[in-house]
Order: C-alpha cells, then structure tokens, then sequence
C-alpha cells in the first residue's frame, strides 16, 4: 500500500526513497523501539512535517519500509515439481522473516496495530489473497501428482508454513534456513496426523 498522500505536488521520489533507505537503516541499527520520526528525518535530511505529511504515524512508515515488498506471489515458482515448489516457498518465507529490517519491525507493528485499526487491516492484507491464491494453485499440483490428500485444509497449510517460519525467524538462534526448509516441509508432506482427525464426541 502506498503512503498516505493528499491533494498538491506529487510527492518527490528522491525524498520518498531517503526516507525509506533511513527507516531501513535505522531499523537494522537499533530496532524498532529506537527509531523515531526525528531520527530518520535526521538521517534523511528531511523535515518531521515532510515524514508527516507522507505517514500518519511512525509504524505506517516502519511498515512501508520493511513490508513494501511482501511475502507475496513473487515467492511462489511453479515449476510442476510439488514437492520442489513447497521448499522453495518456504526457504523465501524465512528468508523474508529473517531480514535485519523486516526483523526488527516485525513485533513492533503486531504490537501497534491493537491500537490502529487501519495498521491493523495493512498487517493482514500484508499476506494478501493472491498470494493465497498462487499458493492453493501449488497444493493444488500437489493434489494432482499424489502426494497431497485431496480433502487437505489449504489454508491451515497456509498458516502452518508462514507461522512456523515467523516464529522460528524470531526465536530460534541461528537458523538454518535450508535445513528449517526441509525438515518443515517433510513435515508438511508427510503429516503429522489423519487429514480430518475425528472430534473425542465422535470417537
């Protein structure tokens, strides 16, 4: 989504790209309890009014400058290979969680958006539905060579590969990103359990 704008000039794109490149850099240095308006408008070289008048707020621009480019459909590759496809997504996934800039933004944005609706309606459409979409179309390969039930919750397997790597990227030292690929999407092929486990009223 694209920062708040209102009627006047078009805003400046050098300026537009100075701030973002200093929220970023900033980001990296100190995270983002550190980060304040005035200290990337410093780092810009820019004013506070010139941020003000592009983002409401200091987590509207933490989130342009580490979520312009989302975990979206650019991650998915088909290539007919499920099984190949699966990996790839899930090692650009943690890739994307465990970049400096989206790291350090990443928990101050989940803990601002409790306070902001429209931040909050941003976070969600971050992982948007074409991404969903280009994703079922993956399951949906994996359904026709096999190696996926037919009756498979796609979106649960959706969850299970963003949320398995968000918490992984934020917790656990060290990661190896190829590895935490691997063992989550053996994980995923294989199962962990029947496709539709019957409820305890049912048993």
């Amino acid at each position: 989504m694209s920062p708040i704008t209102g009627p006047g000039r078009p805003r400046d794109p050098q300026t537009q790209h100075a701030i973002m490149t200093a929220t970023r850099q900033l980001l990296a240095q100190g995270g983002y309890d550190q980060l304040s308006i005035e200290s990337v408008a410093r780092e810009a070289g820019v004013s506070r009014p010139t941020i003000y008048r592009r983002w409401p707020s200091k987590a509207h621009l933490v989130f342009d400058a580490a979520f312009e480019q989302p975990p979206g459909g650019e991650l998915l590759s088909v290539s007919g290979e499920f099984e190949t496809d699966l990996r790839a997504f899930a090692r650009a996934v943690l890739t994307f969680w465990l970049d400096p800039v989206v790291e350090a933004a990443a928990l101050g944005i989940l803990t601002e958006r409790r306070r902001d609706p429209e931040l909050h309606i941003r976070t969600q459409q971050l992982l948007d539905q074409r991404t969903k979409d280009a994703f079922r179309a993956l399951v949906s390969c994996g359904i026709e060579q096999g190696r996926v039930h037919a009756d498979v919750d796609v979106d649960m397997v959706y969850q299970a590969v963003i949320g398995t790597a968000f918490y992984t990227a934020h917790m656990e030292p060290d990661v190896d990103v190829d590895d935490t690929a691997d063992r989550l999407c053996s994980l995923l092929i294989n199962g962990a359990g029947r496709t539709n486990p019957r409820r305890k009223d049912q048993a």
